[in-house]
């Protein structure tokens, strides 16, 4: 039988340049001092007769949508791509840079003289993009006929919720200083490690995807890049099962899933001990494959919607302005100006959402859905929590679907309503934290239905 599914492979380094801001610690100048290890991009083209889908899994912080739009015209303008088949996935790794500003903006005084504070360096992006640009000229050269295997399997030892409830009805992101107080995680992790191999005529496997579901922050060396387990755990899958193998990693829904076990807080954590415990995941669902496909059909669809901004308070915008205008430099705390109050981030960026909430009804969202025969692929955008990928899991009509967040563009948290209610760090007032308490069951629902369209 011959093999109409053809898939394309293609790595590069995306390593900044000594001095460049590492992001990922709110208030916190991160100048790249050395790389513990290379920062990778990644790119797979799955092709199937006139159909085609372009997915990049980058190990970077977060991505804005003027450099994803920028990547989709590049692939639009030189290979064709439709604009809607490029789908752009940062892992979300806390020791690295991200492609645009995605903190701060430049209406503060502040910006010009503390150009970092704006959470990047205007320099990264154009740097990254000469990167890309080539390795996505290799994926497409390097097209292939290829099959599909694809498993999972349960690891239960490497992530966590990391929100707990306390007495008081609220809840913190670990412990807070309140240890006395804690009762139980407010939600669930998702424990599942998925893999898909593609294998041509030959028996060589030239592409993999790996997924699982957990903020990367192990960020010591603070002033070093490095891949975080996403880059662990490829490296790994690579030196320990599939040699010749380019590794895709697909970070799933984690705005509450952590590494960090508040409740167990002198277990190994590290990139490494991750790694090894999500390759021993990988080969378990390797010895067990629930997918199997020789010729699986290719289908892909997006749908974009509206989402209502959070209905905050006035007195919220009015309190950030006077802390604003009383205190335009940062309110620093230590005499290098190197770190700043959170209070001032978050009044910053208070006043940055006024002006976004004066200019607009809605926050347009975007869903990106791949078919590779019974494996599905989502692609969303911000940090949804975990309840939504678990619900989207079980209600899909793919055998298994693996979910890519923090894609495309930043967004910030989209928590639980029940979240929003008890407080806590991922749902604060801020650019990072302001869509309705209805989003998650919004982005839950439109990722079903475009499933089920793709599957009908």
């Amino acid at each position: 039988m011959s093999l109409t599914l053809r898939v394309g492979v293609a790595e590069t380094t995306i390593n900044p340049l000594p001095g460049m801001q590492i992001d990922g610690n709110i208030g916190v100048h991160r100048p790249v001092e050395f790389a513990l290890g290379d920062l990778h991009a990644r790119a797979i083209v799955f092709g199937q007769a006139d159909r085609r889908f372009l997915l990049l899994s980058m190990e970077l912080l977060a991505i804005t949508g003027e450099w994803t739009d920028a990547i989709r015209d590049f692939a639009a303008g030189e290979f064709g791509f439709d604009r809607d088949a490029v789908a752009v996935h940062v892992v979300q790794c806390h020791s690295a840079p991200s492609m645009g500003q995605i903190m701060l903006s430049d209406r503060l005084e502040a910006a010009a003289k503390y150009p970092w504070i704006r959470g990047s360096d205007p320099d990264y992006g154009p740097l990254a993009m000469s990167r890309i640009e080539p390795m996505i000229r290799e994926a497409m050269a390097n097209l292939r006929p290829v099959r599909l295997l694809a498993g999972t399997a349960l690891e239960s030892r490497v992530s966590f919720n990391r929100r707990i409830a306390m007495r008081d009805g609220t809840s913190e992101m670990g412990l807070a200083g309140r240890p006395h107080e804690a009762l139980y995680r407010e939600g669930p992790g998702d424990p599942e490690v998925g893999v898909a191999l593609f294998t041509d005529d030959e028996l060589h496997t030239t592409a993999a995807l790996l997924h699982h579901t957990c903020h990367p922050v192990h960020w010591t060396p603070h002033r070093a890049v490095h891949g975080d387990w996403p880059g662990a755990w490829a490296e790994e899958v690579r030196r320990e099962l599939l040699p010749a193998t380019v590794p895709l990693v697909l970070n799933g829904c984690c705005g509450n899933v952590h590494h960090a076990d508040a409740l167990n807080p002198q277990r190994e954590d590290t990139p490494q001990s991750m790694a090894r415990l999500l390759t021993e995941a990988t080969r378990r669902a390797l010895a067990e494959p629930c997918v199997r496909d020789d010729d699986p059909p290719l289908a892909w669809g997006t749908v974009r919607f509206d989402i209502p901004y959070r209905d905050f308070p006035p007195e919220v915008f009015d309190d950030a302005r006077r802390l604003i205008e009383a205190h335009p430099e940062p309110l620093w705390i230590d005499e290098a100006h190197t770190r700043f109050e959170w209070d001032w981030h978050f009044a910053a960026s208070l006043v940055d959402l006024e002006h976004t909430l004066a200019a607009h009804d809605a926050f347009e969202y975007e869903i990106q859905a791949l078919r590779v025969g019974d494996l599905a692929i989502l692609v969303l955008p911000g940090e949804p929590f975990v309840e939504a990928q678990l619900a989207i899991k079980q209600r899909s009509p793919a055998t298994r679907t693996f979910v890519a967040h923090m894609s495309n563009r930043y967004v910030g948290y989209i928590p639980t309503p029940e979240a929003i209610r008890r407080g806590g760090y991922e749902t604060r007032p801020s650019s990072s934290s302001k869509l309705a308490p209805e989003a998650l069951q919004m982005i839950t629902d439109r990722s079903v239905a475009l499933l089920e369209e793709l599957y009908a």
